[in-house]
């Protein structure tokens, strides 16, 4: 029986994991899980739980949503906000602020 659906976050782990050239065993031991639990996750039969989840992304540096497929960017949130200013208090809208990314004018 096959546990999810959507194959996006499937996709994504062992992709991940390839690119990185990390073996099912290694990431397995990150995990501190066995390496037949890890390749269930991988091929869908097993659900991820959310705790291996966080492990994942620290391990990959990629985001929560990436790996579930949300987003396309893998760049972790915490690292998209350094990139943001805040530059002053909107007189428009009291309590909110302006914000201007990096790049942007």
């Amino acid at each position: 029986m096959e546990f999810s659906k959507d194959k996006k976050y499937i996709e994504r782990i062992r992709g991940l994991r390839e690119d990185h050239d990390f073996t099912q065993q290694y990431v397995a031991r990150y995990l501190n899980t066995s390496q037949t639990m890890y390749a269930r996750y991988e091929r869908g039969a097993s659900a991820l739980p959310i705790h291996h989840l966080i492990y994942l992304t620290e391990l990959y540096n990629v985001s929560s949503d990436y790996i579930l497929g949300i987003t396309n960017n893998p760049v972790p949130y915490e690292e998209y906000y350094r990139e943001a200013a805040v530059t002053d208090q909107d007189p428009r809208s009291p309590g909110k602020y302006n914000i201007h990314w990096k790049g942007n004018s």
